[in-house]
């Protein structure tokens, strides 16, 4: 099999009757990271794959096969998870040999494979120890060994960094990407951060509910999301509501309540005297803070003037300044900025002028307005 061939396709998954139908792929060596800020759902998905909850309609094929009526025993997708907890009364040892001797493996084998899941997990030392003595870290390396002593085609990654603190969840990161390269891994991330999917899935999906919306490229769900909902949940953008005015060469001239007009680049179906959503990302907003009365330096004299806004709170976030910004007609917008001199000067109270580039901005079709 090539590099990068499809191990894992889901077709029409159906978690539930009238659930919307699941359909991604996942490739050796890569990473797919599914977002989802529901852990519930995340969980759904995961027992699916891995055989623990069967689906209502769809197919899971591995490697070309379709197994999905097949029980989590013969399942060639190993789950790790904290729902699935190590054996509190076996050791480190015994844990990673337990699937291996119920499946009648000769005990020098199991003693052999066991020995190099350890190694390559770096957890020499550490066979004897039971799950009590260890750290969250060592803990989840542990029930990673414990999916790959079987050598499973998929491995199944369920929030698995919750419980750890930042170093380790970086560890952890370094670790599962130097296994997806080394071991031409297929693995499947199921993650509430959005950190966790960017720093190693090759693609990313984004789970609303149990619907993928988008999935495509880092690049692709922050530059051209799909629909509002990738943008603000994944994107993390600002989300207005406004009423379109007119459309053209794909741009929307629209205005806030109280008749404040913006522009953005118009999604397909968004149409003139329709509501919109308009969304902007917090780093796509330029803001100013003038220094004397009506002065505009920076506006583009051929779109809206800039929004007159009020910032009402400042966070410095190491790497860069969130402010939060109230318009006159009381909406809220956040704006991040790199951590300037300047910046270290502005407090709460003053007054700003906050501007974007239609392009830098996406109105979809509100919601509550589609058929």
């Amino acid at each position: 099999m090539s590099p990068f061939s499809l191990r894992l396709v889901v077709k029409a998954l159906k978690a539930f009757p009238d659930a919307p139908d699941l359909s991604f792929s996942a490739a050796t060596d890569a990473c797919l990271a599914i977002v989802n800020d529901r852990s519930e759902c995340l969980s759904v998905l995961a027992d699916m794959l891995a055989g623990h909850a069967s689906a209502q309609g769809g197919h899971i094929l591995v490697d070309g096969t379709d197994v999905t009526g097949w029980p989590a025993a013969r399942r060639p997708c190993a789950l790790v998870g904290w729902r699935d907890p190590l054996f509190a009364h076996l050791n480190v040892q015994a844990n990673l040999a337990f699937a291996l001797r119920a499946r009648g493996m000769d005990a020098q084998a199991v003693a052999a494979r066991v020995s190099a899941i350890l190694a390559l997990l770096g957890l020499d030392g550490l066979d004897a120890a039971h799950p009590a003595a260890l750290t969250p870290e060592q803990a989840l390396r542990v029930m990673i060994g414990r999916a790959l002593v079987a050598d499973p085609a998929v491995l199944v990654l369920e929030d698995p960094f919750t419980r750890l603190p930042p170093a380790s969840r970086a560890a952890m990161r370094r670790l599962i990407g130097r296994l997806v390269r080394a071991r031409g891994l297929c693995v499947v991330l199921l993650t509430r951060e959005r950190e966790d999917a960017l720093l190693l899935g090759d693609t990313i999906a984004y789970m609303s509910g149990m619907e993928i919306v988008q999935a495509g490229s880092a690049l692709d769900l922050f530059e051209r999301p799909a629909c509002d909902r990738v943008a603000t949940g994944f994107g993390h953008a600002n989300s207005l509501t406004v009423r379109v005015a007119s459309v053209e060469d794909d741009v929307a001239m629209a205005h806030l309540p109280g008749g404040l007009p913006v522009e953005a680049m118009a999604a397909p179906d968004v149409a003139a005297d329709h509501l919109a959503t308009l969304c902007i990302r917090p780093d796509q907003i330029a803001v100013m803070f003038p220094t004397r009365p009506g002065m505009m330096a920076g506006a583009d004299p051929d779109g809206p003037p800039p929004l007159e806004a009020t910032l009402t709170d400042l966070r410095q976030m190491g790497d860069h300044v969130l402010l939060r910004f109230r318009l006159e007609n009381g909406e809220e917008l956040l704006a991040r900025r790199p951590p300037t001199a300047a910046l270290q000067r502005v407090a709460p109270g003053r007054t700003a002028l906050l501007a974007w580039q239609p392009g830098q901005a996406i109105a979809f079709p509100f919601r509550g307005e589609m058929g």
